[in-house]
């Protein structure tokens, strides 16, 4: 195994660099004490997340339930290969966030195991399944650090010095953060600022829903965010591709569109029954409040949201190769959990392979309309003399409008005429001028705060929840967004318009 090596001239900025090729397993001596990785620590990382794909299946077996194929033992299992036929830095964060992920995962059904409810052989194992994670975990992360040469490390740390601070936070940590707020709205707009289930008013349950969600949702619009700015294309594709996931969310993973009886929920069957097409056997309201609120609400606002957050790089992707390892890793485990359960299993083949070509299909009308937009766009004015504020009352209204309709034919026929109507005037208008990153931002905002106030008007649709932790959840998930989105509609900028 060999491995290439980058050693700079000096410390100062480089102007060339020297490559040589050594030994996976050659001294700190033959390489100069640059970019030392161990062999026996990749094998380390390999081995341990084999032996915890094992440890996985083996828990049910032991407890005389037979051979099951966990969710946790694929995700780790497909980390163990892909590290070992890619030997590279960044593919040691996918280890690492497989053992993270799996290991968090299953806090919950292994804490009862370890304390021996199920026998001693299944404590064992389960114990010897976390081990495994925990030194994965840290083999990798071992692998990470010192996989980077103490000279560049000390010309990045150089670079942070020098580098001017904005708004008082270092430039370095400003993207990160942004990102995770992203991916953490993405989890509040999508689930919990409706209040609608079971984590309803629980700080414990809030707080996993958060992570769980966040890998669901919010990696997912990173990920599509990052591909339509660095294809360059705008808001129309990106919407396109946040509707092939809304379909793929309700119809592939999930299958709630499919379900006459998803999860229990109250009211689920005569909500389906209402505007129930047989041929499809699909209600018309549920796809569209399905699909459209994922677009809205898991998707679209929160990444508005939080491009106004810095509006110079609203245009901008924010992760790098390693970031996008990290965030497909975690969405393709949180949605292999959700396809494990049986709930989630509710289409037909034809189903499924319709929703497969739907999906196709508006990904590929993305990519056209982004390609001909770059092909025509031309500098233009922003609509920066619009008030902002304006922008937010219009955009409230037509989510109130959309969020208190019945689940009916009539509700269905106002709640696609008054989303279609908006859609089509937000086109109309951004074909003439783009708009700024804020006014964009305060369209995304007024769609949650409706979500966040129609909440205060129901109940959870499924579990019992006291009335003081209802109302302290709506009201904290409300100020939460409106805080997000209030920062962003309140900072300027006018180097960089959003769409």
């Amino acid at each position: 195994m060999y491995e290439a090596r980058y050693d700079h001239a000096s410390d100062k900025e480089p102007t060339h660099l020297v490559v040589r090729v050594v030994p996976w397993d050659a001294g700190p001596a033959a390489v100069g004490g640059s970019y030392e990785v161990g062999e026996v620590m990749v094998r380390l990382l390999v081995g341990t997340l084999a032996s915890a794909a094992v440890l996985l299946v083996g828990i049910d077996l032991v407890a005389g339930d037979g051979v099951q194929l966990r969710p946790g033992a694929v995700i780790v299992l497909v980390g163990a290969l892909v590290v070992a036929f890619s030997r590279r830095r960044h593919v040691f964060w996918v280890g690492v966030v497989a053992a993270v992920f799996v290991g968090a995962m299953s806090l919950g059904p292994g804490i009862p195991d370890v304390r021996g409810d199920r026998g001693l052989a299944v404590a064992v194992v389960r114990a010897l399944a976390w081990v495994s994670l925990l030194v994965a975990a840290a083999a990798g992360t071992r692998l990470i650090w010192t996989g980077r040469s103490r000279r560049d490390r000390k010309l990045k740390a150089g670079r942070r010095q020098a580098a001017p601070a904005e708004n008082g936070l270092p430039r370095d940590w400003r993207r990160p953060a942004q990102v995770v707020g992203l991916v953490v709205l993405c989890a509040i707009g999508a689930e919990l600022l409706a209040a609608y289930g079971e984590s309803t008013g629980d700080p414990g349950a809030i707080a996993f829903s958060v992570v769980f969600f966040a890998a669901l949702y919010g990696a997912p619009a990173v990920l599509t965010r990052d591909l339509v700015r660095r294809r360059g294309w705008g808001w129309p594709s990106m919407l396109l591709l946040f509707a092939a996931l809304g379909v793929t969310e309700a119809c592939l993973v999930d299958q709630s569109l499919f379900s006459s009886h998803y999860q229990g929920y109250d009211g689920w069957e005569e909500s389906r029954e209402a505007t129930l097409i047989p041929a499809l056997g699909i209600s018309a309201f549920n796809a569209y409040n399905f699909v459209v609120g994922h677009v809205i609400f898991s998707f679209g606002a929160p990444v508005a949201v939080a491009e106004g957050w810095r509006a110079e790089r609203a245009r901008e992707p924010w992760l790098g190769i390693r970031g996008s390892l990290v965030a497909a890793v975690a969405y393709v485990g949180a949605a292999t959990l959700i396809l494990s359960d049986p709930e989630s299993r509710s289409g037909s083949p034809v189903q499924l392979l319709s929703s497969v070509v739907v999906v196709a299909a508006l990904a590929l009308s993305a990519a056209l309309v982004g390609t001909r937009g770059t092909a025509t766009r031309a500098p233009r004015d922003t609509l920066r003399d619009v008030p902002v504020w304006a922008v937010f009352a219009v955009a409230l209204i037509a989510a109130l409008i959309t969020g208190a309709v019945p689940e009916t034919w009539n509700g269905f026929v106002v709640g696609t005429t008054v989303t279609g109507l908006l859609v089509v005037a937000f086109l109309a208008v951004t074909r003439r001028r783009p708009w700024p990153a804020r006014h964009v931002a305060a369209v995304g905002l007024a769609f949650m705060v409706a979500r966040g106030l129609l909440a205060f008007t129901y109940y959870p649709l499924i579990g019992e929840v006291a009335t003081v932790p209802k109302y302290l959840h709506n009201t904290v998930m409300l100020l939460a967004v409106a805080a997000a989105g209030l920062v962003a509609m309140r900072l300027r900028d006018t180097r960089s318009p959003a769409s």
